[in-house]
C-alpha cells in the first residue's frame, strides 16, 4: 500500500464519520425542537383566556369610544 492510497483512505474515513456526526447531530436537533414547537407565540401578541389579543386592540376601543 502505498502513501497515496493511505491519504485516500484517510480522506474517505474522515469524511465519512464526519457526515456520520452531522446526520446524528441533525435529529438529535429535530428531537430537542419538537416540543417547543406547541408552545411557540408571535412577538406581541398576548394570550388570555378569551383568546388572543393584540396591543392595539385595546388602543382602537379606545377610538372608537372617544368619536
Amino acid at each position: 500500500m502505498t502513501d497515496f492510497d493511505r491519504n485516500i483512505r484517510t480522506l474517505v474515513t474522515c469524511f465519512v464519520l464526519a457526515v456520520v456526526s452531522l446526520a446524528v447531530l441533525r435529529f438529535v436537533e429535530i428531537g430537542q425542537s419538537l416540543p417547543m414547537v406547541s408552545g411557540s407565540q408571535v412577538l406581541g401578541e398576548t394570550v388570555q383566556n378569551d383568546g388572543v389579543v393584540l396591543p392595539n386592540a385595546e388602543l382602537q376601543k379606545e377610538v372608537l369610544q372617544a368619536r
